[in-house]
């Protein structure tokens, strides 16, 4: 797995977050709004991705986990993400929330605020985008998502090495 660039894609509410790796070394990351959704536009974006980045190996969350009552516009996001990326002949990995859940408890990180904390820790760079801890009633940081992005290749890593 030595020197192979990752594309870590995980879409959410506000669009899609990335994160690039060369081998372990974060290149870029940030959010690509979709909003509003439309898809083509949001399939020209993945396409985009694909072709700027041209990544060995494409991560996409998988939420096959969750309630089914979840976002039907996430899922037709995430299967645009494999098709594209297998059309592409990239090997294709996704993980669920609860795999990203199982690797982050041997860090003693059982939240997101938590598993962000330990990613600042091995990723200085992250640190700029340091939030503060949400309360129950306090949307989701626009942050969070690239951090999210992140988890999928430590999880990955953990899984694959």
């Amino acid at each position: 797995m030595e020197n192979k660039t990752i594309l870590a894609l995980y879409p959410n509410r506000r669009g899609i977050a990335y994160a690039l790796f060369h081998d372990k070394d974060l290149v870029d990351y940030g959010i690509k709004n979709t909003y509003p959704f439309h898809l083509k536009k949001t399939h020209r974006k993945i396409q985009q991705f694909l072709s700027y980045y041209k990544p060995d190996i494409v991560i996409s969350r998988n939420i096959n986990d969750l309630k089914k009552n979840q976002s039907k516009k996430t899922q037709r996001i995430i299967d645009m993400i494999c098709t594209e990326a297998k059309l592409q002949k990239l090997e294709v990995f996704s993980y669920t929330r609860t795999q990203i859940k199982q690797v982050f408890v041997n860090f003693k990180c059982t939240t997101k605020f938590e598993i962000s904390k330990k990613l600042m820790e091995w990723f200085s760079e992250l640190r700029a985008y340091e939030f503060p801890k949400r309360k129950s009633f306090m949307t989701e940081d626009y942050n969070t998502g690239f951090f999210d992005a992140v988890s999928l290749a430590v999880v990955h890593w953990y899984f694959n090495d």
